[in-house]
């Protein structure tokens, strides 16, 4: 089982965040807590050792993705109204019944460092998450990339519901990482780096 505490931190405090926002209550702690989706993806490879900072959240558990996903396509049809689109995504998004926490995606945006070393025959990525003053944990796993299937386009959906652009954007250009972790450790102030998973 991933352990509550990182859940909590990774899962419950970032809908907390969504949750103020949908509200209309902005305040700094929300910008701070953004930090929980946008850790750095570390990765080395073809293009050498290599930090990037990328969106990234969990996924539904396989046997809820289709349903998922029809419901996603019928929200990006409807005209955006930033208020409805964060509330569609704490109502059926972050549910979590739903959530594998087994499981991270993000999208690959840049094709630039990360993209050569996990194409180029590197299946392994770090995820470390850095909250100030000292929260942070370091999550290692084995990646995927997926392009045309169901992860693919659950992770396009969701960003681009939260990230309506104006355009429909060609999601052909840009694939989805599946990261499956393998150990979560703890490399907060009082931890220092103690493996907490498994």
């Amino acid at each position: 089982m991933i352990p509550e505490e990182f859940i909590k931190y990774a899962f419950e405090e970032r809908v907390a965040g969504i949750r103020k926002l949908a509200e209309g209550r902005f305040d700094p702690s929300i910008l701070l807590g953004f930090t929980r989706h946008n850790p750095a993806i570390i990765t080395c490879g073809k293009a050498g050792p290599n930090g990037s900072i990328k969106g990234i959240g969990f996924i539904h558990k396989e046997e809820y993705l289709e349903e998922t996903l029809q419901k996603l396509r019928e929200e990006l049809r409807r005209p955006y109204n930033p208020r409805e689109a964060l509330n569609f995504l704490l109502n059926e998004i972050y549910v979590r019944e739903k959530i594998d926490f087994t499981k991270l995606v993000s999208l690959e945006l840049a094709k630039k460092h990360t993209w050569t070393n996990v194409t180029g025959g590197s299946k392994e990525a770090t995820v470390l998450f850095f909250t100030p003053p000292s929260t942070s944990y370091e999550v290692r796993c084995e990646v995927e990339v997926h392009e045309g299937d169901e992860v693919w386009e659950y992770t396009n959906a969701v960003h681009d519901t939260f990230h309506r652009p104006e355009k429909p954007r060609d999601w052909k250009r840009t694939p989805a990482y599946l990261f499956k972790i393998k150990e979560i450790y703890d490399n907060g102030e009082r931890a220092m780096g103690v493996r907490i998973y498994p």
